[in-house]
């Protein structure tokens, strides 16, 4: 087995296991302190992988550093929100409606780096916006003038857009420093979530259930394992085409579980969103 296909598997399995654990501490202690939580157990691994790693320090400016640190903020808010989304509404659609940002970057990356991109690209990102849009709006409320998207909809919504601006402008972060150190930096602003916190008027704890404290560790060592897995697979030339297609499919796996594991109710509409969301990712990941 080699190199660039382990590195798939551990981003596969990271990504797609990871936020079940997330899910279960959400729905137990509220979004703000698993997203604290997930992140400091993350920021550890990170520590123990940072002398391993490939970086250049010295190629860290002002404006870069200025860059990152707002980057994060949004990296960390968009978890806040996501983890937000999971207590409000069905696991398997907040998964799905997240995991549409590639096609925001794509579309992103194409205006704002000018990248080159095929018809076949556009067309199966307008596949993903379609999944999505299925999976957020109540067509049936939309011809009965009833309210469109629930709570958890709309922030799961507003997270997906922060990710795609946090992975599309992180690009320039990688090309400057190599690809350990801007999420590195991002993942270091989780203090943030503090005044997310304060915000709510929250007790700050750590959980004292033990099972708690194990699925706030393993949502985070996973989503950074899977994190870090991908961007050095990326990073390895000709294994994109391996490591890509796999690392899109893990949605799959979060859908299939977190239906069965948590058992939230979808409509059939939700369904064919997700299906449809599901091929066009996993497509444009093979076409990218």
């Amino acid at each position: 087995m080699n190199l660039a296909l382990v590195l798939a598997l551990v981003t596969f399995i990271g990504w797609g296991t990871g936020d079940l654990f997330s899910v279960v501490a959400t729905r137990k202690i509220g979004a703000t302190i698993t997203t604290f939580w997930v992140f400091f157990f993350s920021f550890l691994l990170s520590l123990l992988v940072l002398p391993f790693a490939p970086h250049n320090i010295q190629a860290i400016t002002i404006p870069l550093l200025l860059l990152n640190v707002f980057l994060g903020i949004l990296f960390v808010s968009a978890n806040v929100l996501v983890y937000e989304a999971f207590r409000l509404s069905s696991a398997p659609l907040v998964g799905i409606i997240i995991q549409g940002f590639p096609a925001v970057v794509m579309a992103l990356s194409a205006v704002v780096f000018k990248d080159a991109t095929s018809l076949m690209q556009w067309m199966l990102a307008a596949v993903v916006f379609i999944g999505v849009l299925l999976c957020s709006v109540d067509f049936q409320k939309v011809f009965s003038a009833k309210k469109l998207m629930d709570r958890g909809t709309i922030i799961a919504l507003i997270a997906m857009i922060f990710l795609s601006i946090f992975f599309t402008f992180s690009r320039i972060l990688i090309n400057a420093y190599d690809w350990f150190l801007p999420t590195f930096i991002a993942s270091a602003c989780f203090p943030v979530i503090y005044f997310f916190i304060r915000k709510r008027k929250e007790q700050f704890i750590l959980p004292r259930d033990p099972r708690i404290i194990v699925a706030l560790c393993m949502g985070g060592l996973l989503i950074r394992s899977a994190d870090f897995a991908l961007n050095y697979g990326l990073s390895i030339p000709g294994a994109s085409s391996l490591v890509a297609p796999i690392s899109a499919a893990a949605p799959i796996l979060f859908t299939i579980l977190s239906y069965f594991i948590f058992r939230d109710k979808l409509t059939k509409q939700q369904i064919i969103g997700i299906v449809i969301t599901l091929a066009g990712i996993v497509a444009l990941s093979v076409f990218h």
